[in-house]
């Protein structure tokens, strides 16, 4: 079978989008981050430029740098980002695809599914979404997140996947 026959015989692959508003919520993150990261630079700028131990020019032109980076982050990154996010459900395994630069594909067999946890902090709670935690047995990397969803459907998906999952005696 070519290249061509076998594509044309292949459905496309239906993501779940996350919930968009996690968008906002991914840039209040940032911008916290921001803040944070800009005031201690800018701490460390005056330090180092009345300590004369840099020149204000260059001090100056690297926070402008940094403030500039933080900028792109707070207002295109996050878009890309949720562009990029997406997960389905078929009977036997959950698969979740993201990533912009370097894009991870994760399969995660239904029947190694050892719990599920829901995370909601309190920015999280204030616009109704949930992060689920889904546990397997294994490696550093045997946590699946899924962030950005609806607080009600991840409650639901959490039900579905806890009734499915997890009969393989692990």
């Amino acid at each position: 079978m070519d290249g061509e026959t076998l594509s044309q015989a292949t459905p496309p692959v239906l993501y779940q989008a996350l919930d968009p508003r996690v968008v906002k919520l991914w840039k209040i993150h940032s911008l916290i981050a921001s803040g944070v990261l800009l005031s201690v630079a800018g701490i460390a700028v005056l330090i180092l430029g009345f300590g004369r131990t840099a020149p204000w020019r260059w001090l100056a032109t690297a926070w402008l740098a940094l403030a500039a980076l933080r900028v792109y982050f707070l207002f295109w990154h996050q878009q890309r980002v949720y562009r990029n996010w997406g997960y389905r459900l078929d009977g036997r395994v959950l698969e979740t695809r993201h990533g912009i630069w370097w894009r991870q594909l994760q399969l995660l067999p239904l029947a190694r599914l050892q719990h599920v946890d829901l995370h909601s902090g309190p920015i999280e709670r204030s616009m109704g979404l949930a992060s689920l935690l889904l546990h397997t047995a294994g490696t550093h990397e045997a946590t699946i997140v899924i962030p950005g969803l609806d607080a009600n459907e991840a409650v639901r998906l959490r039900d579905h996947l806890v009734t499915v999952g997890g009969d393989d005696g692990v």
